[in-house]
């Protein structure tokens, strides 16, 4: 059976507003989905950072062409006061630790943790509100700190972000989504955001023909607005 192999990162906007697309893929096809962290914060940055004039019109340009509005208290995230930090490794740890706990919904946690940072601005990095998160997987407090602080679950999170970035090569966009046919061959269906009916159109090509599709683009940057794909 073919599957899926979705690169994201929890402080990706674009991955943010690609969930439903992805949510629709998923019903439509039902193949397994493989979910891994990328690494788009590789250094701890601040998100008062994001707080520019020409940062808050990316953040406009984002909701007009998702369809998906950031919530209003992202907005306090952006000053001084709110900021928090953001660092890709932390999350990947956290979802590796969800992966163990909570095993069958990464998919399902990696959205939900976008949607608490861009829609609630939530510090997903707080221990408080992971557990607070995570409990509705029946994970609890207590847990989900001794899964953080496992070696093992550190070496799995970075084993896959070691694993996302070989995967990507020199093109790394998050989001990216591959389709695994039944030959073992990656065809990447969608790299930034793309609207669902150009990913799907994409996937059944991949799946009638077999051919590459890696040059596939779509709506990418970095968190400096920078590098989109028009």
């Amino acid at each position: 059976m073919p599957s899926f192999i979705y690169i994201t990162d929890v402080f990706c906007p674009w991955c943010f507003g690609f969930a439903p697309v992805m949510q629709k893929l998923v019903e439509r096809h039902c193949f397994p989905v493989r979910v891994l962290c990328g690494n788009l914060v590789d250094e701890p940055e601040e998100t008062s950072s994001m707080g520019t004039p020409r940062l808050r019109a990316f953040f406009q340009r984002l909701s007009d062409t998702t369809g998906r509005t950031l919530g209003e208290n992202f907005s306090g995230l952006l000053t001084e006061e709110g900021s928090v930090v953001m660092d890709s490794s932390r999350s990947a740890l956290l979802m590796a630790a969800l992966k163990k706990l909570a095993p069958g919904h990464a998919l399902e946690q990696m959205e939900t943790f976008q949607d608490a940072f861009y829609k609630d601005g939530r510090d997903v990095l707080d221990l408080a509100v992971q557990a607070d998160v995570a409990a509705r997987w029946g994970v609890s407090a207590e847990d989900l700190k001794q899964a953080l602080a496992s070696e093992a679950v550190r070496d799995k999170a970075k084993k896959e972000m070691d694993e996302a970035e070989d995967i990507l090569g020199d093109f790394v966009v998050y989001p990216t989504l591959f389709v695994k046919t039944d030959d073992g061959e990656l065809h990447a269906v969608a790299r930034g955001f793309a609207p669902f009916e150009d990913v799907e159109a994409k996937i059944e090509a991949a799946l009638a023909s077999g051919d590459s599709l890696n040059a596939v683009s779509g709506s990418a940057c970095g968190l400096d607005g920078t590098c989109c794909i028009r």
